[in-house]
Formats: structure tokens, sequence, C-alpha cells
């Protein structure tokens, strides 16, 4: 069974908007059924929980009578930092299957990284989707000191970042570190490894309103 835990718990700050981002408007649709549609395009009988804070409710409950996405979607309760929030979301997966987690709003994830990713899973216990840089990077030091980094050798990752439900339910046992900054890195920590699959470029993450200018231009030529 697949299932994927998709976060939606922001709050649109750097927006400079009071509707949180993944509600916003994206070629006629909320952001967030866009996401949504995807994951329901690669597996029709896929396990959705959606997690996201009491104070966004209200907007997913309209939402969700406008769009029939023919599917029950569980909604499970935001925590107070992302760590936790997934560990609700979590809660709600059953044993035994292979789960993905989802930013809300990166709806441009292609179906061929959904499948890289899942399939990954399935065969070797995580599959994260990366891209390469294509930019010179540089590791800051004190005062106006920097030391350039081998940009060969770095990957942006992405999400969905999927796994074998049992497997990352025992890492998100593990107490917070501030080191968790992704569910590869909470997986990484108790099994040491993660296993790297190819991701798609356009599946950027919209957080600031040059990301949704970006993302009117990409949803019409977007190869779904």
């Amino acid at each position: 069974m697949n299932a994927v835990v998709v976060v939606a718990g922001g709050e649109g700050r750097r927006m400079k908007s009071d509707l949180p981002k993944q509600y916003m408007d994206l070629a006629g649709k909320p952001l967030i059924i866009h996401t949504l549609e995807r994951f329901l395009a690669f597996d029709p009988q896929i396990r959705i929980v959606l997690v996201m804070a009491a104070t966004h409710r209200h907007f997913w409950d309209v939402i969700s009578i406008s769009y029939d996405l023919g599917t029950e979607i569980t909604v499970a309760p935001g925590g107070k930092s992302r760590y936790e929030s997934v560990k609700n979301g979590l809660a709600c997966i059953e044993a035994d299957c292979i789960v993905g987690i989802h930013d809300a709003v990166r709806p441009f994830v292609s179906l061929a990284t959904i499948e890289r990713c899942y399939a990954s899973a399935a065969s070797e216990g995580s599959g994260i989707p990366v891209i390469g840089m294509d930019e010179s990077v540089r590791l800051t030091g004190s005062g106006n000191g920097s030391t350039h980094l081998d940009r060969s050798r770095l990957r942006r990752v992405q999400t969905p970042q999927v796994f074998i439900s049992e497997m990352l339910k025992k890492a998100y046992m593990q107490p917070y570190r501030s080191s968790f900054t992704d569910d590869a890195s909470v997986f990484e920590s108790f099994y040491k490894k993660v296993t790297l699959v190819e991701g798609n470029p356009e599946n950027i993450k919209i957080t600031t309103p040059v990301d949704l200018q970006l993302a009117a231009l990409l949803v019409n030529g977007f190869r779904r």
C-alpha cells in the first residue's frame, strides 16, 4: 500500500499574505489541490494524510467542498515544528506501507520523480529526490571569509521523501535535534544511510512571491 503525508503547515509570512500559501490560487485552483492531484495520478488508491494547523482547518473545509478528489483525506493536527507535524501525520499511517512525506507547496513534482522515490523506498528502504547544483557555492566563515565548495558533489534535496513506514516511524522516535531539517536527516541519523534518486528541476518549493510568479509560468507548460 502507498501512502503520503502532505505537510501543509506554512503560515505564508514570506508571501506577505493573510492567506497561507498552500491555499493560494494557481491557474484557477488552490495550490494544494495541484499537489494532491499529483499523488492521485501516481496511485488513485493512495492513502493521503494532510497535516495542518488547527487555525487553517476552515480554509481546507471550504476547498474540500469545492474539489472532489474522489478519495478520503485524513486531516492530522500540525505541531510546533515540522518534526512534530510529520510525527503526527505518521501516527495516522498504517504499518507495512510505503509512505512519502511531501511539502504541500511543491505542486510540480513529476510523476516520474514520484515513481522513482516509491520504487527506491520499496527496494532500499528510502528514496530521496535530489537535483544537481547549477551555480557556484561558497561556505561562509567568520568575518567576510568564505570557502569554495565543489558543486559536483552537492545536491539540492526535494520532496517527496519516501520510506518504509515502520522504519520511518522508528526513526521518528528519536529525540528532536536541530540538525533534523527534513525526513532524510531523521532517517539517516537512525539508519546511517539514505538512498538518493533523480528529482525534477520544476519541483520548486513555493514560499515567496517570486516563487508564485515562477509557478504561474510553469503551470501551463509543465509536463505531468
